[in-house]
């Protein structure tokens, strides 16, 4: 699918920086871009969870587990290097 975006100056010298740098096609930068920047942006957008959305699954703790980090916490006390 074609499609025609506008570059603007700042942008045109940052992707003739990595095209040069990476010495991949123009094209091929601006699809990379997208794919990797588009979840950014959609996560942006999207709505935050409401309030207690992960409640239920914090309040199935496993109780070995609990036991375990209470172990190593109390047997790992740290001290700041001086």
């Amino acid at each position: 699918m074609r499609a025609s975006i506008t570059i603007d100056r700042e942008l045109d010298r940052d992707l003739d920086q990595a095209t040069s740098v990476t010495r991949e096609k123009r094209s091929t930068l601006i699809r990379l871009a997208l794919r990797a920047g588009l979840p950014v942006v959609v996560n942006r957008f999207q709505s935050p969870r409401p309030a207690g959305y992960f409640a239920e699954d914090y309040a199935k703790a496993d109780p070995e587990r609990v036991r375990l980090e209470n172990a190593y916490a109390k047997a790992l006390k740290q001290k700041p290097d001086r």
